[in-house]
């Protein structure tokens, strides 16, 4: 019965451990994985994402909120062997950053944030 309890604890310290490192993802067995993503932005009236998983495609990709704290959210589903997407958020139609996120160049002179995926 203690090989079996350590088990179940050894268990749920490697869920924590592994929540800790990405808790913006989950893979599934399907191939895919699941990464939610978040803007605070309680002034807004509508939000969405456009990135490289969406083809850069408007009206595709919205997010739901604002919830009590002013969050926007929106869980993509990836292909699991995805390692990396670049994005930006449009927030009442203008484009905005997450200044809270990594940021890369996007080429044309402004930025992307992007989401490195483990």
């Amino acid at each position: 019965m203690g090989d079996t309890l350590f088990s179940v604890m050894r268990r749920s310290l490697l869920v924590l451990v592994l929540a800790l490192v990405a808790p913006c993802t989950y893979a599934d067995e399907a191939g895919t994985r699941e990464v939610t993503l978040s803007l605070y932005a309680p002034e807004a009236k509508s939000v969405e994402v456009v990135g490289d998983f969406n083809q850069w495609q408007t009206g595709l990709t919205p997010l739901a909120g604002p919830d009590k704290k002013g969050m926007w959210l929106v869980k993509l589903t990836l292909p699991a062997t995805q390692r990396r997407i670049e994005y930006v958020y449009w927030v009442d139609s203008a484009k905005r950053i997450d200044p809270i996120q990594p940021v890369v160049q996007d080429g044309f002179a402004g930025q992307n944030n992007v989401l490195v995926l483990p």
